[in-house]
C-alpha cells in the first residue's frame, strides 16, 4: 500500500476546473465589478462570470503577470506551481482575490506574511471536493478568498459533494456517474 503521494508526478499546471465546480464557485461568492480571469484555460469560470470579464491565458498571448489593470475581483484556478508570484501580482491589482488550490498552498507562514505584508488577509476558504481530473495529493481541495483590508474572522464553508468513484459504486450496488441534482448541489452517486 502506498501512503505518500507520487512525488515522481510532473505537471504542465494545465489543470481544468470541471463546469460545475467552476458554477459552484463563481454563484457561491458573486463576484461583481470589474472581474478578472487570469487563467481562462477552456474557459470554464469565464462561462459563468458576467459578460465583459476580463480574462488572461497565457497560452494566448496573454501573461497575467504583466497584466497592470485595477480589478475588483480575480477567481480562477492558477497554476500551483506558480501560486507565489500569481498571489502577489493578483494582490497587487485586486481587492478580492479567490484561487481553487489544495489549502495548504496558502496555510502557510510565508503566504500569510505576503498576505498579510499585501494589506491583505484570508476572508473565507471554501472546501470542495477533489476533482478526479486534478493532481491528487492527499491535501484539501478549497476556494480561498483573500480581501484587502480584511482583519476579521476567517469564514468556513463546506460545498464539497461526493465523488463516487467506480470503487465505491460497486460497493453501494449503484452506477457510478449518475447525477442526481438537490437543493443546489450537484451529487454523483
Amino acid at each position: 500500500m502506498r501512503l505518500q503521494p507520487n512525488r515522481d508526478y510532473v505537471s504542465n499546471d494545465e489543470v481544468q476546473t470541471p463546469l460545475d465546480l467552476a458554477e459552484r464557485l463563481v454563484r457561491h461568492f458573486s463576484p461583481s465589478g470589474r472581474i478578472l480571469e487570469p487563467c481562462r484555460g477552456a474557459g470554464h469560470f469565464l462561462r459563468f462570470l458576467p459578460e465583459g470579464t476580463a480574462w488572461c491565458e497565457i497560452n494566448d498571448g496573454r501573461d497575467f503577470l504583466q497584466w497592470n489593470q485595477p480589478v475588483d475581483w480575480i477567481i480562477t484556478n492558477p497554476p500551483w506551481s506558480k501560486i507565489r508570484a500569481f498571489l502577489s501580482h493578483a494582490m497587487t491589482v485586486s481587492t478580492n482575490v479567490v484561487f481553487l488550490l489544495t489549502v495548504n498552498h496558502v496555510w502557510t507562514k510565508a503566504r500569510i506574511r505576503d498576505i498579510q505584508h499585501a494589506g491583505f488577509g484570508i476572508k473565507e476558504i471554501v472546501l470542495v471536493e477533489m476533482p478526479p481530473s486534478f493532481p491528487q495529493s492527499g491535501f484539501q481541495l478549497g476556494a480561498v478568498h483573500v480581501a484587502k483590508g480584511w482583519s476579521g474572522s476567517i469564514g468556513f464553508t463546506d460545498l464539497s459533494v461526493p465523488v463516487t468513484t467506480k470503487r465505491s459504486a460497486k460497493k453501494s450496488g449503484r452506477p457510478a456517474g449518475k447525477c442526481l441534482t438537490t437543493d443546489e448541489r450537484l451529487i454523483v452517486v
